[in-house]
């Protein structure tokens, strides 16, 4: 089997889209909901706070009532009071950033195929390999690297934060709560870093395995260019079949033109039959302006250098279309040299 060192062609990362197949980051999804929802606390932290401080009033008030059912009531009231003005918008925030961030890898693609049952997926063999492959490895150290990180930086936090008051325990509810909320701040922006640390190397990696597993081999690369573009040889055969059709075309007009005037850069060939407005029959310019100049003189067609006549007729009349009555009187008086010319005998 053919080494697959050559990279993905546009067709083979387009065939691959269309069926689902893209390099998609879940990290970069969970950093960005992450720092999403950390933004949304920090704004509305104040409010946050003091739903905070009515929830643990009417806790505290509740140990010291002595109808167990109503305090109860009263605590789950204000916990759903807090939960649908906080939690509910900060979980709607996090479900529009995922599907932001999803749309923006996927493009919004919508490869039903992905979707569709297939026998390969039902396979136990199939599981399994894809259990144990290196994929899946990679996949483990990846969350085992991540999750080590983040309690590293939750036990250095805890370590350097634990003054003494705070161990012997002397700090009021509101002191406790202002440390607390230090403390979370500081550990949420820790987090955040490791997850966009992650998010960057995931994003990064996912992209260079997809390229890798869309590789392919020499003979791949050949065959693809065979199916789009036919044989090569077919292809040059084909080519030159056309080429020679143009110029046989080409060489037809050119025979049939009463004149030819040209300029350095252009050629433009007139026809003209008794009673009718000549007309041009063919116009080029550059290499294809001077083969018709050799051809002219070739078939000893009339032929004149007159650069204003020839640039005039290019800018002024399409191919296969009569001359304007502008150009009635130059036209005339070349086609009568070429008429006297036609007519003059060889020597």
């Amino acid at each position: 089997m053919s080494e697959k060192n050559q990279p993905p062609t546009a067709k083979r990362l387009r065939d691959a889209r269309k069926k689902g197949d893209i390099a998609r980051s879940t990290e970069l999804v969970d950093a960005l909901v992450f720092i999403a929802v950390i933004a949304a606390l920090a704004t509305q932290a104040p409010n946050f706070i003091a739903l905070l401080r009515e929830l643990f009033d009417v806790m505290f008030e509740a140990v010291a009532s002595r109808d167990p059912a109503a305090a109860v009531h009263a605590v789950l009231a204000r916990a759903m009071r807090a939960w649908f003005m906080v939690g509910i918008g900060i979980v709607a925030l996090g479900g529009v950033v995922a599907a932001a961030v999803a749309l923006a890898q996927t493009g919004g693609l919508v490869a039903f195929e992905r979707i569709m049952p297939s026998m390969d997926k039902l396979n136990p063999a199939n599981g399994m390999k894809q259990m144990f492959s290196m994929r899946s490895l990679i996949n483990l150290v990846k969350m085992t690297v991540k999750t080590t990180c983040l309690a590293g930086a939750i036990w250095a936090l805890i370590h350097s934060s634990l003054d003494a008051p705070l161990q012997a325990g002397y700090l009021t509810p509101a002191g406790m709560l202002a440390v607390t909320g230090r403390m979370l701040s500081l550990l949420l922006g820790w987090a955040a870093v490791v997850f966009i640390c992650f998010a960057v190397i995931d994003y990064v990696h996912q992209q260079f395995e997809y390229v890798k597993k869309l590789r392919m081999s020499t003979e791949e690369v050949r065959r693809e260019y065979r199916e789009m573009n036919g044989n090569p040889q077919v292809t040059s055969r084909r080519k030159r079949m056309a080429r020679e059709q143009v110029f046989d075309a080409m060489q037809d007009r050119v025979k049939g033109a009463s004149a030819v005037v040209h300029s350095s850069r252009i050629a433009v060939a007139l026809q003209y039959t008794q009673g009718s407005v000549p007309w041009v029959s063919l116009r080029a310019e550059g290499e294809t302006a001077l083969r018709i100049v050799e051809l002219s003189r070739e078939f000893l067609i009339p032929t004149v250098n007159d650069p204003s006549l020839a640039e005039a007729l290019f800018d002024g009349v399409p191919e296969g279309k009569y001359i304007d009555e502008a150009f009635f009187d130059r036209v005339a008086k070349l086609l009568r040299w070429a008429r006297g010319k036609e007519e003059t005998p060889a020597p």
